[in-house]
């Protein structure tokens, strides 16, 4: 059972990741350029609060993505204002990524789709 399940289905996982590479290749300028922008806001938080360069690479990837855990948070007023926009930019990241992986999930899944209608009609005309 676990063979049939994985010959059925890690062919289309598969393909699934041919598929979220390609549409990730479309916009990878764009996707690179944003994540430089949250390494320089991480680079400007180290530098306006008083913490280190570690822990402000980990602020800024973990606010980017929306986590937010609160162990760290920022004290000034311009740490503050580049944390909105660390935020704003990881929202734009993470949506660009989910508009990716529904792409080329939906690609997949219609692809899918089109083997089983055709396969179908091969048992049908047999």
């Amino acid at each position: 059972m676990l063979k049939q399940l994985l010959n059925k289905r890690l062919p289309l996982f598969a393909e699934f990741l041919r598929a979220w590479i390609r549409y990730t290749s479309y916009v990878q300028e764009i996707i690179g350029t944003l994540l430089l922008i949250l390494l320089l806001g991480g680079v400007l938080i180290w530098r306006y609060e008083d913490i280190s360069f570690g822990d402000a690479i980990y602020f800024t990837f973990i606010t980017g993505l929306s986590v937010g855990y609160g162990d760290i948070t920022p004290e000034t007023v311009m740490g503050k204002i580049i944390s909105v926009c660390i935020g704003i930019i990881g929202v734009l990241i993470v949506g660009l990524s989910v508009a990716i992986g529904a792409r080329a999930l939906t690609d997949t899944a219609k692809r899918h789709h089109e083997l089983q209608q055709q396969n179908a009609n091969t048992e049908a005309k047999s």
